[in-house]
């Protein structure tokens, strides 16, 4: 004979198997308890790099390699691995910056490497939020590499607000993939970039991540105000999660407890 389940308890169930699907966490040097402390909520790191530290590799986090430019080296380091990330900001001269039909011309090598790596999910380069030159970018990339394998699209947000980030997702929804946000934090200097405003972000916009079906993954940029190498307010965002200690910061403590899993608009229905 079949028992029926109440709805509310068959959401909370589903809910809590997908616990940190998506929710990821972005820094470079981040030791194992510090990656610990951080699951199960959040399953996946990366560090711009192709090859994980050794606190990758025992923190039981899963980790996504970097091709972070143009210099497409395997150094001896085999997969499997979920994702490969595409080259970081080429469209600015900060970082990976190259030229579309550059990119286009050894993405092939990339393609490669992922085939070699066992990749699931081959990403393209990461965008910069500014949303004008990145969708330029990315169209560019994409017309002149119409045969090459691009599996989903990476873009970074520093917008504070909900409507920000929306409105950046939306403008990439012409590209007609799934979308990964591999790097957000609150970083507008018309903001409160401190502690408490990153909270009140972070609150407003994993909710929207995780119910938002054309996000596939998202990571948070992990950065205490003394960490940024590259300054973007005065004082840089306090938007660190862990500390050197393996102590969930304040922030940390609301990114782990925020649920998971796509929210119903059920009334009946408890949101985990």
């Amino acid at each position: 004979m079949a028992v029926m389940i109440p709805s509310a308890k068959v959401l909370i169930l589903v809910l809590l198997s997908v616990e940190g699907s998506k929710r990821g966490v972005a820094q470079n040097n981040m030791q194992t308890p510090q990656l610990q402390a951080l699951l199960p909520s959040v399953s996946w790191t990366y560090n711009w790099k192709l090859v994980p530290g050794p606190q990758d590799r025992s923190s039981g986090m899963q980790f996504m390699p970097m091709v972070y430019n143009g210099q497409v080296i395997n150094n001896g380091f085999s997969g499997p691995f979920n994702g490969l990330l595409g080259f970081n900001e080429p469209d600015i001269d900060s970082q990976a910056h190259m030229d579309p039909s550059h990119a286009a011309g050894i993405w092939p090598q990339v393609e490669q490497m992922a085939n070699s790596f066992g990749v699931q999910t081959l990403v393209s380069p990461a965008m910069c939020g500014d949303i004008g030159k990145g969708t330029s970018w990315m169209s560019n990339f994409l017309n002149a590499c119409q045969n090459c394998r691009v599996d989903a699209i990476a873009i970074h947000s520093y917008w504070c607000t909900l409507d920000g980030v929306k409105n950046l997702v939306d403008n990439y929804r012409r590209f007609g993939k799934k979308i990964w946000l591999t790097e957000f934090a609150c970083a507008d200097p018309n903001f409160d970039v401190s502690m408490a405003g990153q909270i009140r972000f972070m609150k407003e916009v994993v909710p929207y991540l995780e119910q938002e079906d054309i996000i596939e993954k998202y990571a948070w940029f992990s950065f205490f105000t003394n960490d940024w190498s590259y300054g973007i307010t005065n004082p840089n965002p306090d938007a660190g999660l862990v500390y050197p200690s393996g102590d969930l910061s304040p922030l940390g403590q609301v990114y782990v407890s925020l649920g998971s899993g796509r929210r119903l608009s059920d009334n009946s229905t408890k949101e985990v």
